[in-house]
């Protein structure tokens, strides 16, 4: 029995999240440098995930129509793409990372530009 679809087999995908809208995540300026990292082993580590599902073989076990059946669904549940697969689940994740990334990138960026390289800096304003 599986809980995911309601223990009746694989006969509908779960639907996706149910959050609409931008989603957004506050970092303290002076933090910038270490979400940045965080963020980019995290995709590092997902891409690594991705690259070893993407090879994983899957085979037909015993050579027969039930394990030929079950080579094919356990494929599309994996890495062959479905839209509830593991591989959609981690690509996904994977763009996400990858925007945050890159978000932050920019962010560094234009604070260096702005106030330099001491990031104890970053965003604090002298009030005269």
């Amino acid at each position: 029995m599986y809980l995911a679809d309601g223990g009746g087999g694989g006969s509908s995908a779960p639907t996706g999240p149910t959050f609409t809208g931008t989603q957004r995540l506050h970092i303290e300026p002076s933090s910038i440098p270490e979400a940045l990292k965080a963020f980019t082993d995290a995709y590092d580590r997902v891409s690594q995930k991705v690259r070893e599902l993407s090879s994983l073989p899957i085979k037909d076990w015993a050579n027969d129509p039930v394990s030929g059946e079950t080579q094919v669904q356990f494929a599309e549940r994996s890495n062959t793409g479905g839209a509830d697969s593991a591989m959609a689940c981690l690509t996904g994740y994977q763009k996400q990372l990858k925007g945050a990334i890159d978000s932050l990138q920019s962010a560094h960026d234009q604070y260096l530009a702005t106030e330099g390289t001491n990031t104890e800096r970053w965003g604090k304003y002298d009030l005269a």
